[in-house]
């Protein structure tokens, strides 16, 4: 390895290291946050005043993205209440919240930036206009179903006295959503596609498909 790779390495090992630390994580979500909003889907120039709804035209992008937590069920509905004022994608604490262009209002994509199933949903809470309402006790945004590709699984090819990888089964937050069978191998049940799992596997053997 030369001088410049050694030195490049080292600093990407800083970096990701920084990231890793609670003041890292926060500037981190708040730079994505920044981002989503000023994304072409929104260009650099936003007015404070919230513009009527636009009707929505079907892109490539936009197939079925789902909307953040809250989100009226009725796609009609939901189009004629949001006017895409931006309010919740800067109130995501982690930057899930997102634009696309030719598509009227924010959406979310699990395989991307997952969403944190935060307690008291400050995207719902930002919304004035009620395209996002409260959600009921007990009830959790259902954003699609994560699948396993078994063969990039780390515990697929683990060898005898290997340790086994738990990341998935460790990081969701829904109690009883993943389970391990005897090799170690994840079944996904009550699975509301939040993504987290995905967001934590290090091999990438998790997907959420949101048209299950």
């Amino acid at each position: 390895m030369d001088r410049k790779d050694f030195f490049s390495r080292g600093m990407k090992d800083l970096t990701r290291k920084a990231y890793r630390t609670p003041p890292g994580q926060w500037l981190d979500k708040n730079l994505q946050a920044m981002s989503n909003l000023l994304s072409p889907a929104w260009g650099f120039g936003i007015s404070s005043e919230k513009s009527a709804p636009e009707e929505p035209q079907k892109t490539a992008k936009n197939r079925g993205l789902p909307r953040p937590p809250g989100a009226l069920p009725d796609p009609k509905a939901f189009q004629s209440k949001c006017t895409a004022c931006g309010d919740c994608i800067v109130a995501c604490p982690y930057g899930a919240i997102f634009s696309l262009p030719h598509v009227h209002g924010p959406v979310i994509d699990p395989n991307h930036i997952a969403c944190h199933l935060c307690e008291d949903y400050p995207c719902i809470e930002s919304c004035e206009e009620e395209a996002l309402l409260p959600l009921g006790d007990n009830v959790l945004p259902g954003f699609g179903l994560a699948e396993l590709n078994e063969d990039a699984c780390l515990n697929t090819h683990r060898k005898k006295g290997q340790r086994k990888c738990k990341e998935c089964l460790e990081r969701c937050p829904v109690e009883g959503a993943i389970r391990h069978d005897s090799a170690g191998i994840p079944e996904i049940l009550d699975c509301t596609g939040c993504g987290i799992c995905v967001e934590n596997c290090p091999t990438g053997a998790l997907s959420v498909n949101w048209n299950p």
